[in-house]
Parts: structure tokens; sequence; C-alpha cells
């Protein structure tokens, strides 16, 4: 593969590093991605399914040019410096952990630090660089965070090689980024480079915390005000092709020029819409390159007069210079094709030509690079998951501030285009009156004119709103798209799969998430988000920010499981938590039903599979839901199919003894069997393996402890044992060898609820039983004919209702009078990226609290019932520092390879806490209304919804009723 020519001019202070084995001699100061593109290497990367990919974002916002880096897995090409002596090869879609090539990504630290500050803001681009001086100039202490190796941002970005430096040796925008740059230092900002703020929470005085990861490892920055300037992404439109090698953003490819000096391409079209890819053009063509065609979505110009009077009214000079561009690119021969679009992208493995689309047809273009500019969007996750108030808006969600870039939460400002696009000037000037704002609330004095300051934002806003009028796209996108092209680029997830599933009847952003994957890759749906709404909403307006959109989860992007993982404290029990509100959701039209059999409430596994049972054997049924099925805790749940008793389950830490835990042993074994035939009955794959289960012991005191319990469980039916140190090796030989045995159990196993639920859902649908989304049951009366129930989409009488709210069944019970003794506890779930199969048993720990398994797909589950809270603002369960800390290093200490692996997400959802049984069965105080709530649910959904579909039947459950009865809780005092 021959070099571009600026690769290798000489070999004076060279870096030297390999690929894959072949030697390089690299400029120093180049990314790992720079040094491959000016090698001449498009595809250095792999994707999910092996083929080959290459840089796309530039930002490190995407991860498809993750590479290994000396041993080290999932590296960001885009964001690594080379080094001398690196050994870089391409990424494999499914790392070995056990292989000892392979290396451990961070040490484990001891604790995390926390460092205090007055002012933290949030990127080192322009805006955030203005905000910075301003308020290092009152006197506040200002930490200032920033991925990048260099401050500046994409506008004001640095050049880091040699041969940038020369390019850029007159270029004023890179002179002026330096001298703001170089004053912001001498105020005395701390400025963290290569660092991420994956994630944040509020404390109790009302500081904010955000979680970061540095080149030094894992801290905290606790601050009294926080400034987000995290800039904008390009989220271009998925076309056929898009993830080609070769295919990259127009932002990827001018950091390539101006920061590293190097060509994305030979032969490169240019294709989007706005004025960034002229500016790019023009300087590749300056370089040396070579730009075959510019496809732009707006008018030309030039017959706008209009728009482009209005334009040059705002500021004359910067029309003048936009003009003159356009001049100079027609001079060195570059055609534009404008009122066009990018339709495809096609290649052997890599781009070799481009379909645009123009008023007079298809035409195809021969090309070696695309690039693929505009439709940017906020990078917004921050604020969004801090709970900031945002509201949608041209298919995105837009933070909702004020003037002055402060969000519903006044200690928190969003400025420039973190909040809504418009341009560096423009968030330089909100950057200034955000820290002004700031240090007023924090009792300080501004030394800014804020009026001078608003006239000038006023002047830059007017700007920008001609610009985007001018290039507003005008052509018609009425085009098929192609249902095998990719929309999400994580996971690989087609057009055609997630327009399958809307035929099918689903409507909801999540639900497609579950059931396809999309959204659930490293890039957490930055790309294929506004996609997937789209697809959901069927082109109806986006109802919500939490209704429409995908959440933003912790971490916002990957990071290494070990530098999170302290050990901590075991807690002594699930924290009774108080549940949200829940405000009903909005529905398209009324109940179609105004009575039914049996109306049951709640859509999650017990619900459904009460319906799919009561529905067989012919009863007409109804199910209520608040929000979409499997939603809550069945869809949130880490997918355990649990047959022996977890170890807080008995012993002096169970609930009321552990007694009710244990006569629960018989249903979780007879329910395992039954999803096992729901399985086949189905024709489904529900992605179950009955795989056993082990809880590991590392002391003596553990394996007396493991004796006692197993003794109890054999009582019960089911099958455990202790096992030694040489057969727990056998069995999982990736498991530390400090355990010296373990409690075996071959029943259990593993389950994806994400697909399973949805199984069954359909079945019951194939036999009758109805389910309606967006319905609130707001009151419950009860009368002679049976009950009448209050909907937020109408009236529906039942002469039988059945409770599966799950956590909320108490509200339910409340609505009739009646004391449900059942708590949420809000628990939390960690899942890394995938590697190749290392573990294939349930993995507990004897005195730890953990549950482990690996998916079908290779992504490590991590849980346990580590302890979550509300978010503050929405009530959502939110994983909590000290959990995710903490079951982090269990984790790792059972399995040491996770310590090569990134968390890639965390999430936490509302869990059911009671006794330890269930409760089932018809209450003895109101004939007619049943409970079909339990605890450990996954597992024991079918057997509850079988048990209560008998019951409601009539005819016998086969077992016992009374243990499981309300009445247990008779005098008792909760």
């Amino acid at each position: 593969m021959a070099p571009h020519a600026n690769a290798e001019t000489g070999a004076q202070s060279k870096v030297r590093m390999t690929f894959e084995g072949t030697p390089l001699s690299v400029e120093p100061g180049s990314s790992v991605a720079s040094a491959l593109e000016a090698w001449g290497c498009h595809g250095f990367s792999r994707d999910v399914k092996g083929e080959e990919r290459g840089l796309f974002c530039g930002m490190g916002a995407c991860h498809d040019c993750l590479v290994t880096i000396n041993g080290k897995v999932s590296q960001r090409a885009c964001m690594r410096r080379v080094e001398d002596g690196m050994d870089v090869r391409r990424q494999a879609p499914r790392p070995q952990v056990a292989n000892p090539a392979i290396a451990d990504l961070a040490r484990l630290p001891e604790a995390i630090e926390t460092t205090e500050t007055d002012l933290v803001i949030v990127g080192a681009g322009p805006g955030g660089l203005a905000a910075a001086e301003t308020a290092a100039t009152s006197g506040l202490s200002v930490v200032m965070i920033d991925e990048r190796h260099d401050a500046g941002g994409q506008f004001y970005k640095q050049p880091a090689t040699d041969a940038a430096k020369t390019a850029l040796s007159s270029d004023r925008q890179a002179a002026d980024g330096a001298d703001l740059i170089a004053r912001v230092r001498a105020k005395g900002v701390m400025i963290r480079h290569e660092t991420l703020v994956w994630g944040g929470f509020h404390e109790e005085d009302g500081r904010i915390v955000l979680s970061c990861l540095g080149p030094d490892g894992a801290f905290y920055c606790r601050a009294r005000a926080v400034i987000i300037a995290t800039g904008a992404h390009e989220r271009p439109p998925a076309v056929r092709g898009w993830t080609l090698p070769g295919a990259m953003t127009v932002g990827a490819a001018q950091t390539l020029l101006r920061s590293y000096g190097t060509l994305a391409g030979r032969s490169i079209v240019i294709a989007g819409n706005g004025p960034l890819n002229f500016q790019v053009a023009l300087e590749i063509v300056r370089a040396g390159g070579r730009v075959s065609a510019i496809i732009e979505e707006a008018a030309s110009p030039f017959k706008r007069p209009m728009a482009g009077l209005e334009l040059m009214r705002s500021d004359r000079a910067l029309a003048i210079a936009g003009t003159t561009q356009l001049a100079r690119l027609r001079a060195a021969g570059v055609k534009i094709h404008w009122k066009s679009r990018l339709a495809g992208i096609d290649g052997g493995g890599a781009v070799e030509t481009v379909t645009i689309e123009t008023a007079r047809g298809r035409t195809t273009i021969a090309a070696d690079t695309v690039l693929i500019g505009g439709h940017f969007t906020a990078s917004n996750e921050l604020p969004r998951l801090l709970g900031c108030a945002h509201e949608p808006r041209d298919g995105a969600l837009e933070t909702l501030t004020d003037a002055t870039g402060r969000t519903s939460l006044p200690h928190i400002h969003v400025i420039g285009e973190a909040a809504r696009f418009g341009g560096a000037f423009v968030a330089m000037s909100e950057g200034r009156l955000a820290a002004a704002a700031l240090i007023e609330r924090l009792n300080g004095k501004t030394v800014i004119d804020q009026a001078a300051e608003t006239r000038m934002l006023a002047r830059h806003r007017r700007f920008q709103r001609a610009l985007w009028r001018l290039f507003a796209p005008a052509i018609e996108d009425d085009a098929t798209p192609d249902e095998d092209m990719i929309v999400c680029r994580c996971e690989g997830v087609s057009l055609k799969a997630l327009n399958d599933l809307v035929e099918r009847g689903v409507s909801d952003i999540a639900s497609l998430k579950r059931l396809t994957r999309a959204g659930m890759g490293r890039c957490q749906s930055r790309y294929c988000g506004k996609a997937l709404a789209e697809i959901a909403n069927a082109g109806k307006p986006l109802p919500s920010q939490t209704n429409g959109f995908l959440a933003p989860q912790m971490p916002l992007r990957p990071i290494p499981l070990a530098a999170l993982a302290v050990e901590k404290g075991e807690w002594g029990g699930h924290k009774h938590a108080m549940l949200p509100d829940r405000p009903p959701l909005q529905a398209d039209q009324p109940l179609p039903r105004s009575k039914a059999a049996t109306v049951i409430i709640g859509g999650g596994i017990a619900g459904i599979s009460t319906a799919l049972y009561l529905a067989r054997a012919g009863e007409d049924v109804v199910v209520l839901e608040h929000a979409y099925p499997n939603a809550v805790a069945s869809g949130g749940n880490a997918g355990s199919l649990h047959a022996q008793l977890l170890s807080f389950d008995h012993g002096a830490r169970a609930e009321a003894g552990g007694g009710p835990a244990a006569r629960t042993l018989p249903l979780q074994r007879e329910s395992i069997a039954l999803w096992q035939a729901l399985q086949k009955e189905t024709g489904g794959d529900f992605e179950m393996k009955i795989t056993g289960g082990l809880m590991v012991a590392e002391t003596e005191a553990h394996l007396r402890f493991l004796e006692e319990k197993t003794e109890v469980e054999r009582r019960a039916g089911i099958d455990c044992h202790v096992i030694g140190q040489g057969e727990l090796r056998r069995l999982e030989p990736a498991l530390s060898d400090r355990f010296i045995g373990a409690a075996y159990c071959p029943q259990e196993g593993k389950i994806n609820p994400l697909v399973a639920t949805d199984g069954v859902l359909r079945e019951a649908r194939r036999h009758g039983a109805q389910l309606f989304d967006r319905c609130s049951v707001l009151s419950i009366e009860r009368d002679d004919d049976g009950f009448t129930l209050a909907t937020s989409r109408g009236p529906i009488k039942a002469e039988r209702v059945v409770n599966a709210a799950g956590a909320f069944a108490s509200r339910v019970g409340a609505m009739l009078g009646l004391d449900i003794p059942v708590f949420g506890a809000p628990l939390q779930m960690v899942v890394t990226e995938a590697a190749e199969p290392t573990i294939t048993a349930l993995v507990a720990h004897a005195d730890r609290h953990l549950t482990l398994k690996q998916a079908a797909n290779g992504n490590f589950i991590i849980g346990g019932g580590w302890t979550a809270g509300l978010d503050p603002v929405h009530q959502h369960p939110r994983p909590l520092p000290e959990s995710l800390e903490g079951n982090l290093w269990v984790a790792q200490h059972v399995v040491p390879g996770l310590r090569k692996l990134h968390v890639i997400r965390s999430w936490a959802a509302m869990n059911i806490n009671i006794d330890g049984a269930p409760i089932l069965g018809e209450h003895p105080a109101c004939p007619g209304f049943f409970n079909a709530v339990t605890s450990n649910g996954y597992t024991l959904g079918p057997l509850v919804g079988k048990t209560t579909a008998l019951s409601i039947l009539g005819e016998d459950a086969g077992f016992d009723l009374t243990p499981f009865s309300i009445e247990r809780f008779t005098g008792t005092t909760r």
C-alpha cells in the first residue's frame, strides 16, 4: 500500500511504530489515525461483524476507529498520539481476554480522588475558553476539562505536527486560538487535557460532581457551578455504504489537515450541507489535494439574491470571504453540484464510487474518499444526564436556556453548540455572558460589559440566521431508502430490521432499541438516535425528551472497567426507596375497549405471562401498561435465571430470616422449566441457556456458609452442591485462582429479557390478548359488577383485576384501600464491551453482591443487587458512583480478565422488594382482585402468570398457595 505524498518525508525525528507488524516512520505529534491515513490506509479497524472500518468522526464520538495498541483493546485511533515503539493492530470484533497478549487497560485504584473548584468548564473550544478567561479574571477558581490533547476545539484546533505548523504558520484562525489559549493559561486556569467527563450527579448541598477519567486515572470534580461547552458533532443521515472505510465527516478531514498536515485521500468528494464544506474543500486544494466534486443540498447562493443580500447586511466581510471561497474553488476546477444530495456510497470493502442525486437524476462519481458534512447536532449528553430541561426541535433535543446559557438548573449553563448550532463567535459571546452570570451568582464581580456583549451576541446570531437561510436545503428527499443500509453503525442494525418491527406494531424507541440493540453500542445512539426516533414515531412530532429519545447512560463514553474498580463495604439489604411520580404519557387515541373479563395492570413479564395463560384458555383479557411493555423492571434486569438462593437470601442478611425465599425455591425450579417450554412453544430464540450457576468461595467460612445453604436448597428439590477448587477450575478456568470452591447448581442459566418478554407478548396476542400502552390507571372503584378503572385513555370495566404492577403494586392496592407490602428498590446493572466467550455459567459470590454472566453477543452483564438512587430531577432510577465502583471491583476480583475491557453502559431499574417471596392469589378482602407480584421476578415471571391464570379460572395451581398469600402479612408492621 503506497503512502500519500505527505507521509514519509524524511527520517529525522520520526516516531517509529508498527501497524500489523509493518514498521512505519511517522511525524511526532500525529494521532494514530492520522499516521495510518497518511500511510494510505483507510480501513484500519473492524466492526462487530469483522468488516473493515476506519476514521469517521475524527473526534472520539463514533468509536469506528478502534484499534489495539500495545495489547490494550478498543483504543480510539483519532484520540491517541503516536509514541515510539507503539504496536498497533486491527481491532478484533471480540477480543480474547484470556489471551495473555491482551493487556489490562488500567491499574486498580486504591481510591478515587476528588478535585474541588468554584467553576468547572467542560470543553476547551472557543466558548469554553472565553468563559474561562472571564471567570478567572474575577478570581473564581476554574478547572477546564477537555478530551483533546490541546485546547481550541474544532474551530481553534491547534497544529500538532511540524507539517501542520508550517501549513498554518500564517493562518489567522489558528493564531487567534493560540492567543486565547495563552491568555487563559496566564490567568491560572487549570486545563485537564485528555480527560473524559463520563458521568455526573448532584449532591444534597447543591454542588455538582462530575465523574472524570484522565491520563492518570479516574477522579471526581466537585464544583459550585458548571458551564458545559461540549460543542456539536456532525450527524449525517444514513446512506448506503456510509460505514465503508474512506467515508468520514468533513470535520474529521479538517482535523487531519489542520492538526496533522494529512490529506484524507487522493480523490475526494465532499457532500452535505453548509459553508464548512466549502472552507474544507479550499483547504484541501491549497494543500495539494484533489476535490472531485462538492455535493451541496442548498441551492446556489447566486440564484438567491435576496438571501445573499441579507447575509451581506449581517456581516459584509464574512459574506465577501464566502463568495471569494466559491470563486477560488471554481478557479481550481472543483465541480459544485447545487441542490443535490448524497444517495449512496459503493465499493468492495472501501469507497470506490459515490452516487449523487440532482434535479436531473442520479450520477456516479469515482472517489476513494467521501467527506460528509453538515447536519450538526448538539453534544448535549451531559446536560441531559444532569437533568437539564430539553425540548424536541428539528428532530433533535435542544437544551432550554436563557440569554446567558442558564438551564432549568440555575447552577448549570450550556453554551455554544452544546445548546444549539451557531458558530464559534456566538459560542464565545455566550461563554463570556455565562461566566458573568455565574460570577454574580457566586458573589463575585464581573469584569465585562454585559450589555455590549449582549449586542455583540445578537449581531453574531443575526449573521448565523442569514447564513443558514442562504444554505437551507432545497432538494426534496423523497427517494425510497435502501432497506439494507445500516442505521446503527455500532451494532450493524439495518433499516429493514427496524421497519419490520414497526410493521409488527412496535411503536416506541425504547422497544426498538431492546429488540434490535440499535443505540446500545459504544456511541450511545449519537449517530442513529434521530433516525430511531423518526422510525419509531412514523413521521409524527417527537413527543418529549423522555418519551421520544433514548436517554443517555453512564458512562457517556466507554471507560476501562479497571479504572473505576474500588473495593467497597457490603450493604446490609435493599434500601426501600420512595417510588417516583409517573405522569401519564400522551397516547394517540382513547381505549378501544370499554370492558373486559380480566384487566391486568402492568405490562412486565408477570402481567404478560398472566395474559398469555388466560388467553390460551379463551379468557377475554386486557393488559394496561403505564408506559410500554417490558419497560421497567422486566426490561431493565440482567437476565439471570436463579434456581439457588442468592447469598443475601440465606442467613443473617436475608429478609424475614430467609424462610420466604427458601419456600420460593420450588417455584424458581418450575418457572425455569416453563421458560424452556415457552421458548419451544413460541418458536422464538430467547437466547436462553441452562449453563449452571456457581457461587464462589474464597475462604473456609464461605464454604461452610455454602454447605448450609445448599442443604436448604436440596431439601427444596434444587440440585445444588459444593464443589472443590479443581472442579471449579475445570468448569470456569477464567475465574480467579483465589477461589477454593463453589456451590454448583446445574439448573441455573440466563436469558435475554429484551427478546424473551417480546416473544411471550407476541404469543399472548396471537391467542387474543390485548395490550394497551401509555395507559395509566388513575383510580379503581369496586361495584356489584366488578371494577371500574379510570385510566388516562378513558374508563374500562372489568369482572376481575390483576395487580401485576411490580414495584408500583402498593399504589394499585391503595386505590382500593388495600395494603400491599411491596417496596421499590432501585438496583443497577453494568455491561462491558463484547469479548470472545470467556465464562459459561451464571456466577455469584458467597459473601459479595455479584451476578455475572456473558451474553450471547459477548457482552458481560454485571449485577448483584447494588443499590441505585433516584435522579433528583426526573426521578428515574440512576446508578450511584459508589455502587458502580464496588460492583466493578467485585466483578474483576472474580474474573480478572474483565480488567482488559471497557464498560460501555450502566443502567438502573426499579426492582421489587417484598420479603423474599411473591404475593399471589385473590385478595381475601377484595374478591376479584388478584396479586401477581414477586421479587426475583424475571425467573418467576412465567410461573406467576400461570399460577394467577389458574386461580382466576378456578383451577388447581399444582402447589399450595398459602405461603404466598397476602394473608401472611396480617398483623405485621410495615
